[in-house]
């Protein structure tokens, strides 16, 4: 396919923007584990950050290809935050942050600007989006986070965001999938909890529907929440919960299946297959083995990259073109459907 020579041009700066992105990084890291030193890592330019923040918002999740250079720009900003003196701050992604001080981060790390609208868009569309047939609306907000919209139901699973409670009066009920920070937002499950509406976990944090079995089912609305254990890695052994969700009654229901932090492809149990399937692209999980096997999903969705509360050490977040994007290039090559969203994308 040729393209005008402008295209071209333009497509040869961002590649060579963002080889000059990574170049930078990677000296950075280089000297700072050779001096001991925590590194100054220098911002990406303002213009930069900004080009590819709106390549990410006009793009869609199966774009690999254009969303690739802005994405390295913007792994360089998060690798940044890494290094932060609030480390507090930015692990609990500013729940209870004063607005000044969540203002003076957002300033200063265009990126989590970006994560605040990806959410407003996200509430904006969710709120707006009308569904009339069986399959429903998901969009993906943030780590393992999805809110899902039905014709007759709306909720969500592993929602984390510092606005996540804004959610709250909007949804029916909300699914956690196991009791780490980064799958949870303290102030939106007191607010389900407090307004009555069901939140489903396998641990007890707030007045919910407590779920640690190896399979039960649960029916609200005209949707079929069904639960399976999972290990979360070798350490935290059947720590998760699984949740498959039948969007409806009867053969047409659209299936769902969330893994949480899941990592064997063995421990993904559907009771039919499923129309999505989520699961975390860097804890151990092999996508492929569970799409041949165990997950025979029509549509396969790596998430949890980009994950800003593990910016240091061996769980630091996974960069989209780390093993997410070898994930799902395997996956199409050998003949199955998969995309990778980022913050703020509607995935069906």
């Amino acid at each position: 396919m040729e393209i005008g020579r402008r295209r071209f041009l333009a497509l040869g700066a961002a590649a060579t923007a963002a080889a000059r992105v990574r170049a930078q990084s990677l000296a950075v890291k280089r000297a700072a584990k050779k001096t001991g030193s925590r590194p100054v890592m220098e911002p990406v330019q303002a213009d930069a950050i900004e080009a590819a923040i709106a390549t990410l918002e006009r793009t869609g999740m199966r774009d690999g290809a254009a969303r690739s250079g802005a994405l390295d720009i913007v792994q360089r900003e998060i690798d940044r935050m890494g290094y932060c003196g609030d480390w507090s701050w930015l692990s609990m992604l500013g729940e209870s942050t004063p607005a000044a001080k969540a203002e003076k981060f957002r300033a200063e790390y265009p990126v989590l600007r970006w994560l605040d609208d990806s959410f407003e868009r996200v509430l904006r569309e969710f709120s707006e989006t009308m569904i009339s047939g069986p399959a429903p609306a998901i969009w993906y907000v943030y780590n393992m986070g999805i809110v899902v919209k039905t014709a007759t139901c709306t909720f969500s699973i592993d929602l984390k965001h510092r606005h996540a409670r804004r959610f709250a009066p909007l949804l029916d009920f909300a699914l956690v999938s196991h009791n780490h920070g980064d799958h949870f937002s303290d102030g939106f499950l007191a607010d389900m909890a407090g307004a009555g509406k069901p939140v489903i976990t396998n641990f007890r944090l707030v007045p919910g529907w407590y779920c640690r079995e190896f399979d039960k089912t649960f029916k609200i609305k005209d949707v079929t929440v069904r639960c399976t254990a999972a290990d979360h890695n070798k350490g935290l052994p059947w720590a998760v919960n699984n949740y498959e969700v039948a969007c409806g009654d009867g053969p047409g229901a659209f299936r769902l299946f969330h893994s949480g932090d899941c990592c064997r492809a063995d421990h993904l149990k559907p009771s039919a297959p499923p129309d999505v399937f989520f699961g975390h692209c860097a804890i151990g999980l092999d996508f492929e083995a569970a799409a041949a096997t165990t997950m025979p999903a029509k549509l396969i969705v790596p998430l949890h990259h980009q994950e800003l509360g593990h910016l240091k050490g061996p769980w630091r977040c996974v960069a989209y073109k780390d093993e997410p994007l070898k994930i799902v290039s395997r996956l199409v090559k050998n003949g199955f459907d998969s995309a990778m969203p980022v913050w703020g994308d509607r995935i069906v």
